[in-house]
């Protein structure tokens, strides 16, 4: 009784990976070159099909695999039959040990029809040379592929191009290059009301709750009615719901402004499934890669709170307005909010935590509605001298990028490119005389050595080009971006915490209820107005 077994992994799909390769390893001609076969053995009979689909060679856990040798062990078969060896495995060990060891051992007959090997009728020399010596051209294929593969997916991660199966929430896949991203505008509104909510003082568990309150789908469950097939280990329901941990994930993510960070994760080796993480320094990051759905400027502040006290009021969603910024001005620790009750009246007031915990310092005592009084009336103050309406314009226009900025980098990064390609070409010159015998070993190693390390040191110095120019022009982006915001704050009536988080830095509590408001731009905005009056561009 014969057992027909096919397999089919991604591997095998793309033969324009391998030119030698002249026949395609689909399930239907696996079918039908085995079936053709069988017919030419009058006392074989079929006992079943086995097809792996979609499951590498490099590993025999395999649906069907494992149950083809169930009806082995049961005695139901005595013959294995494949289109080539490459179909039973591409590990070099396991493939030789099922064929030299294991089938024999259970008296199971073993064909591979295009290796023309017959277990049957075999010779020693089959069994311990010609398969072994296939076995380790169908490893090495793998270890071929596996590199290609991750070579091709480098230089297109480094190009900023996507190559994930998944797009973050937010996001799709263009539909006229899946290589790029673009806003999915429904889930994007929803990412940039999330990072509002942050900014207004809700914490993550808060918004998570909001979010399944207003019955917003959770990201994987969103993916899923997309037609997307995905999977994710976080899920613990039938129906994925909106959690702190997935509203922080969604926080921290540098995608929302356009940053594309990959390659965080890569397998031990091609045989192995093992995923480990790779540090910081080796992953492929693109700036400006695509369109942001928030502006650089939250993200800045939502990063900066996260880090910040969480803590909310117990009745509440949202957390305190001064949580995490108010600070004892001598002993620099955090202060510590405080209500006091007495009968029907009650208020709020701030100590300082060391004083707080019995660690020393002095109590620093003020009331909250102290705090927000001063806080505001330094906001307006502050306001109305930093962003002086005659300034603002000028201030804008000196950080605009022009078109000549543009043009004078690009066209400096170019000639990089082109030393690079000169060196390449130079490369591929002098191998040409030294096979043919133009030049000798040694004088193709020293010059080769020199074009080489012209070309890596002109690719280096494009790449620094080319960061250096997008941190100038996210600069400047950054700076209208902040500044506008200050124009925008120019007769506010009430504080929120998203102002605060904004515009300030941090607040010192002295002695005597005195306060010092560090606010967050200050420098920035009185550096860039004396850098542009000494260089004239404000007249």
């Amino acid at each position: 009784m014969a057992a027909v077994y096919l397999r089919l992994s991604k591997e095998d799909e793309d033969l324009s990976l391998r030119s030698d390769k002249t026949e395609s390893n689909s399930i239907a001609n696996q079918k039908a070159l085995i079936l053709k076969e069988l017919n030419s053995m009058p006392d074989v009979t079929l006992y079943d099909i086995y097809i792996d689909d979609g499951y590498t060679g490099l590993n025999f856990d395999r649906p069907e695999f494992r149950r083809m040798c169930n009806d082995i062990y049961d005695g139901n078969v005595n013959m294995v039959i494949v289109k080539d060896l490459s179909r039973l495995g591409r590990d070099y060990i396991d493939s030789g040990r099922y064929v030299q060891k294991i089938f024999p051992f259970l008296k199971v007959r073993f064909v591979s029809v295009l290796d023309q090997f017959d277990s049957l009728t075999a010779s020693q020399s089959d069994v311990h040379l010609l398969i072994p010596v296939k076995n380790f051209v169908n490893d090495n294929y793998s270890r071929d592929i596996s590199g290609k593969v991750r070579s091709h997916q480098k230089v297109m991660r480094e190009n900023g191009l996507y190559t994930g199966a998944y797009v973050a929430y937010g996001y799709k896949k263009s539909e006229s290059d899946k290589n790029r991203i673009v806003p999915d505008e429904y889930a994007a509104n929803i990412v940039r009301r999330i990072f509002a909510w942050k900014l207004e003082g809700m914490n993550a568990g808060g918004i998570a709750e909001k979010l399944n309150q207003l019955g917003v789908t959770a990201p994987s469950e969103y993916k899923r009615l997309l037609g997307i097939n995905y999977k994710t280990g976080f899920q613990k329901k039938s129906k994925a719901q909106w959690t702190a941990v997935t509203v922080t994930r969604i926080l921290k993510n540098r995608i929302y402004i356009g940053v594309l960070e990959q390659g965080k994760r890569e397998k031990v080796n091609y045989k192995l499934e093992r995923i480990v993480q790779k540090p910081e320094t080796e992953w492929d990051i693109a700036a400006d890669n695509h369109e942001p759905i928030v502006s650089r400027t939250d993200f800045e502040n939502v990063s900066r709170l996260l880090c910040l006290d969480t803590r909310k009021a117990p009745s509440g969603e949202s957390l305190y307005l001064f949580s995490g910024i108010l600070f004892c001005g001598e002993c620099g620790r955090s202060m510590v909010r405080r209500r006091n009750t007495y009968k029907d009246t009650s208020y709020v007031y701030y100590i300082c935590s060391s004083y707080n915990k019995g660690k020393g310092c002095t109590r620093h005592s003020i009331e909250e509605n102290k705090v927000k009084e001063i806080v505001l009336a330094s906001i307006r103050r502050h306001v109305e001298q930093v962003v002086e309406p005659d300034s603002i314009q000028e201030v804008l226009d000196s950080v605009e990028v022009t078109c000549e900025d543009i043009i004078a980098n690009d066209r400096e990064i170019l000639m990089k490119y082109e030393e690079l390609s000169q060196c390449g070409k130079m490369e591929l010159s002098l191998r040409q005389d030294f096979l043919d015998g133009i030049i000798s070993r040694e004088e193709y190693q020293q010059f080769a050595k020199i074009y080489s390390d012209r070309g890596a040191a002109a690719k280096k110095a494009a790449k620094k080009l080319k960061q250096e120019m997008d941190a100038g022009f996210q600069k400047r982006i950054h700076t209208k971006e902040w500044i506008g915001k200050f124009a925008r704050n120019r007769n506010i009536e009430e504080l929120n915490r998203g102002m605060v988080l904004l515009l300030i830095d941090k607040i010192m509590i002295h002695e005597d209820c005195r306060m010092e408001v560090i606010f967050k731009y200050e420098d920035k905005y009185r550096a860039i107005v004396k850098n542009a009056s000494e260089t004239g561009e404000f007249g």
